[in-house]
């Protein structure tokens, strides 16, 4: 019986995939059958046990835990893996920022451990943060400029205090009896204070990125005079359910919302010109009041302005022409991503991307099916499911490029709902980092 449910549940998930990030337009009868058995070849191609195997760039501890593969851990945190995704070691050498990455993989070990109550562990893990921060302190600025230098000292002195406040928390719920209110306190308490220092070591790794970095982009690319978002930024999305909708209110925490909010974190480094389309729409109002298109538990996809308009953003009302962008594949140990090539096609497959489908809110450009390069407004959100896309082994990374991350409203993903409305889109942060030829 319990084989017979797996068979179903595997049946629905290849289902549901076959058109994932497929633009909104109809689909041959022939897809369905075509789209598992591509599922499943990749399937048999993708290398099991370490992906970094057979090449000579070897990511350190806290990038290799990004993409484990299935049955190991599964890093889901989209604010780690936006960490892992700066460019650090392309630009700096792994050697310079093997204390900053160690830094960063104790609060990431501290924060998992506490919540499973392995209160040791996680007391080990801080102890060796605290010990960076104290013995190693001039190693961690060492790769900063000079300019940069003094405001990287700050932000390690708020860091020393930062795990300070965790240790307190670890050793009251140490001493808590289990399941008290205490016990839950203390939890919460080092949850709390792991994640403020998960940002400050992030703002941390930022000023190691030199001033004026810009992600390389190929001159054929470059010649299409695109958007490129040459840093990060940050959108904002409201949504609503659709007017006169029977959809119950989203809710969290037995709390109701008519209203919703996600914040997505674009990352330009990684993937400029996908970012930096997907910011150049938000700014110029073509999100404002569109209806969410599909969403079936796995994909959740907006952006298509209907057929008239061509199914994509046309720069220009009076011409047909709509603005495509090529498919950008960011990939770990390279400067510049993988552009117009899926990595199968690029003999490419087993490399670990910069940004995997491996959060949910993992947000992606949709295309065409057999067009590397036609995607244009449509876009769309993934729902992390380990059995559908176990982390660093599923048929999403290195097939369509992610360009960043829910990092806020992450709670309320699973429930928008087909026809729900988005009644505000703006850049609220790293807007100027966004280059318009």
């Amino acid at each position: 019986q319990q084989q017979q449910w797996q068979q179903r549940r595997q049946q629905r998930d290849f289902d549901r995939a076959d058109s994932v990030g497929v633009t909104h337009e109809e689909r041959p009868a022939w897809w369905p059958a075509m789209a598992l058995a591509g599922a499943l070849c990749f399937a048999m191609l993708a290398p099991s046990g370490n992906f970094n195997s057979g090449f000579s760039w070897q990511p350190p501890s806290a990038w290799a835990r990004s993409t484990t593969s299935a049955g190991s851990k599964v890093n889901k945190d989209p604010v780690s893996l936006l960490q892992n995704a700066l460019p650090l070691e392309e630009c700096l050498g792994e050697k310079e920022v093997q204390i900053v990455r160690r830094l960063q993989a104790d609060i990431e070990q501290t924060k998992a451990t506490v919540v499973t109550r392995l209160y040791n562990s996680a007391a080990a893990s801080a102890e060796d943060a605290a010990s960076i921060l104290v013995k190693d302190k001039q190693g961690l600025v060492k790769p900063i400029s000079d300019a940069r230098k003094k405001d990287a000292e700050a932000v390690v002195e708020k860091l020393d205090l930062k795990v300070r406040d965790v240790q307190k928390f670890i050793t009251k719920g140490d001493r808590a009896s289990a399941g008290s209110v205490f016990d839950e306190n203390a939890n919460k308490g080092v949850v709390k204070n792991c994640e403020e220092a998960q940002a400050l070591v992030g703002d941390l790794e930022e000023l190691m990125v030199p001033a004026g970095y810009t992600a390389p982009i190929p001159d054929d690319v470059k010649k299409e005079k695109l958007p490129e978002l040459q840093g990060r930024a940050t959108v904002e999305l409201k949504l609503q359910r659709a007017p006169g909708s029977q959809v119950k209110k989203y809710t969290f925490d037995a709390v109701l919302f008519d209203e919703i909010t996600l914040k997505i974190r674009c990352d330009g480094w990684s993937s400029p010109i996908s970012a930096g389309n997907f910011v150049d729409l938000v700014d110029k109002g073509f999100y404002q009041d569109r209806a969410i298109q599909r969403a079936d538990g796995f994909i959740t996809q907006f952006g298509d302005p209907g057929k008239k308009e061509g199914n994509g953003y046309r720069p220009n009302p009076d011409s047909k022409k709509v603005r495509t962008i090529p498919l950008e594949v960011g990939i770990k140990g390279r400067k510049q991503a993988l552009y117009g090539e899926t990595e199968d096609e690029a003999r490419l497959v087993g490399q670990a991307v910069r940004l995997p489908f491996q959060a949910d809110g993992t947000f992606s450009m949709a295309r065409a099916e057999f067009d590397n390069d036609s995607a244009s407004s449509q876009v769309f959100y993934f729902i992390f499911e380990s059995d559908m896309t176990p982390g660093g082994k599923n048929f999403l990374d290195g097939r369509y490029g992610v360009f960043g991350y829910t990092i806020e409203g992450a709670e309320f993903l699973r429930q928008v709902a087909e026809g729900d409305v988005i009644t505000s889109a703006k850049v609220v942060e790293g807007l100027q980092n966004l280059k318009r030829s």
